[in-house]
């Protein structure tokens, strides 16, 4: 009997590891197939960084009301990207 109830565990375990398996792969498939576009936002450098940030808020709102999303700041560029919408 118990060696029953440990082959039907180990069946459950591995049904249910197979199922999550294909969910992760269909993810990752999804991921693929992922275009983006790219954009780059020259800062004005000006005053401390404090100002600056206040300066180029209303700009970068702007952008992601329009679905740019802020990767990264490099010195003063604002690095953008976006799904290519089809």
């Amino acid at each position: 009997m118990k060696k029953n109830y440990c082959r039907l565990m180990f069946a459950i375990v591995f049904a249910v590891g197979l199922m999550f398996s294909s969910v992760f792969v269909c993810a990752d498939e999804n991921v693929a197939e992922t275009q983006w576009e790219y954009k780059i936002v020259y800062a004005k450098a000006k005053g401390t960084m404090k100002q600056q940030v206040k300066q180029d808020q209303p700009v970068l709102n702007k952008l992601g009301k329009q679905g740019w999303e802020l990767v990264t700041v490099q010195y003063s560029n604002y690095y953008f990207k976006r799904r290519i919408r089809k």
